[in-house]
């Protein structure tokens, strides 16, 4: 290991003192791919093992007359015929395990490979002291509980827990958990919520009160569900689809909303200080529906921030245009909210049901390496500025090829760069770090791919070398982060395999 570990230690001094790169990035349409899906909406996707996508919507396909709420495609594209169509489904999709897990109207269900229900997760609805009511959103603990959001009612009349509850917990098994405190707003309703990195939670909901506090409508919840009263967003309407947390507490939020502040300003993505506050260093970008497609009243929407490299987000939604410039459905921005060359001109194209026209990207997913990506949502084709794949409906096999444009060279006490080797790594794997002027601040920070802290190392020195032994950690994608005083100097994806 030691030699290793020296053999490392040179390839990452050449490589850091030589020419300095920017890295740019094609997202080009993969033509072997291609479904049969004829209408309507593909709103979640999950890429199995052996190449197979899992899909959750409402999708119709030639020569059938319902609609499918669950489906898995074959690596094609074409509808795997092997999978069982239970009718469950239609929201959002989570692993778990060999199973996973899927939102329908109301409730939550946890489905085995073959598409059939898992029958050790009851029905929710079948055990005692609950009622579903209005769904919401869903989040899934490493042991199988569930939080669910939504408005429901509990009748657990030897607890205590009477009447309409927002956040609701369940065991493993999918019973009501009698040991946790579930959380009310009285009759509104709380919608999608995602976990912080700390443990807490981002919520968003038809509340102005919760818990006996009052709240905004972007308001966050400790772990046990009790409100933080430190943080004050002031939305006060509007909806808030997704979030992303960072390690300083800072959080980005998107999807359509105004503030208090700014009552006439709508709103899609933005980035909160951990007490709430707009982050001034964060320049919002501006995002518009465009001609030609069907709009609510405060036009465009923002669904999805996924994380990228170097902190760089890709931004999935119903838009035509950022910033004036087009890009249809998708883009990418860098950490101060710019927008970046990725994506140019290109997109989704429109689709038409039952008079309304909408051309949407609703999720964005990678295989283990990231040279493929995988899009969803409600659209009818995909142009990558070479070829428009006209016929490629709801969802999209995208090539992803790194182009490395060279720069002037920085001396090396000058650059900031972050290498790990091997990658993919399946035993260990080598953080090579430079971090001119560290004064003893800066760490090395891992994080998986729902943005949970799984690794953190303290780095002391101006440039140096960790090892870490991924044998303990679970196959997938993660993020290493080098900071400097709690800010994210550089990010890098690292791939763990079995």
């Amino acid at each position: 290991m030691r030699l290793l570990q020296r053999t490392i230690a040179i390839t990452v001094a050449a490589k850091l003192a030589a020419t300095v790169a920017w890295c740019q990035w094609n997202f080009t349409v993969d033509p072997s791919f291609q479904t049969q899906i004829s209408q309507r909406n593909v709103g979640s996707l999950l890429l199995n093992d052996d190449g197979s996508i899992s899909a959750s919507g409402i999708m119709r396909f030639p020569g059938e007359f319902s609609d499918k709420r669950l489906v898995r495609l074959l690596p094609n594209g074409t509808r795997d015929e092997s999978f069982y169509n239970s009718g469950l489904g239609g929201v959002k999709l989570t692993r778990w395990e060999d199973r996973f897990y899927v939102g329908t109207s109301g409730t939550v269900r946890r489905i085995l490979p073959s598409g059939i229900q898992d029958p050790s997760f009851i029905e929710m609805n079948y055990g005692l002291y609950f009622n579903s009511l209005q769904g919401g959103d869903y989040h899934v603990y490493p042991d199988g509980r569930v939080l669910m959001s939504g408005n429901h009612n509990l009748s657990d009349t030897a607890r205590g827990f009477v009447g309409r509850y927002q956040l609701i917990w369940f065991t493993s098994t999918g019973y009501l958990d009698t040991t946790r405190t579930h959380r009310s707003g009285g009759s509104c309703a709380v919608y999608r919520f995602k976990e912080l990195p700390n443990g807490q939670f981002i919520c968003n909901g038809l509340c102005d009160q919760f818990d006996g506090q009052e709240i905004d409508r972007v308001f966050r919840v400790n772990a046990d569900g009790s409100v933080d009263t430190t943080f004050h967003t002031g939305v006060y309407t509007g909806e808030a689809r997704d979030y992303l947390g960072l390690p300083d507490g800072r959080v980005y939020t998107c999807g359509n909303f105004r503030r208090t502040d700014a009552p006439n300003d709508t709103l899609r993505l933005v980035r909160f200080m951990p007490d709430g506050s707009l982050d001034p260093s964060f320049t919002i970008p501006q995002f518009t529906a465009g001609e030609g497609l069907s709009t609510s009243f405060a036009g465009a929407y923002v669904y999805t921030i996924n994380p990228w490299r170097d902190g760089t987000l890709i931004i999935t939604g119903h838009f035509k245009r950022v910033n004036g410039q087009v890009r249809k459905g998708i883009c990418m921005i860098d950490t101060t909210g710019q927008l970046l060359d990725a994506f140019n001109g290109a997109g989704v194209g429109p689709f038409t049901y039952q008079g309304l026209t909408a051309a949407s990207v609703q999720q964005i997913i990678f295989n283990a390496d990231s040279t493929q990506a995988y899009i969803c949502g409600g659209f009818n084709g995909y142009d990558d500025g070479t070829t428009n794949a006209t016929g490629q409906l709801f969802v999209t096999r995208l090539n992803v090829q790194e182009i490395i444009t060279a720069v002037p060279s920085l001396r090396e006490e000058e650059a900031t760069g972050l290498l790990l080797l091997p990658n993919p790594a399946s035993t260990y794997v080598a953080m090579n770090y430079s971090l001119p002027g560290n004064t003893g601040t800066g760490q090395l920070r891992l994080r998986d791919a729902s943005g949970r802290v799984v690794h953190t190392l303290q780095v002391a020195e101006e440039q140096g070398q960790q090892v870490w032994d991924t044998r303990g950690t679970a196959p997938g994608v993660y993020s290493v982060e080098l900071l400097r005083d709690g800010r994210v100097e550089r990010s890098e994806r690292l791939v763990i395999q079995p």
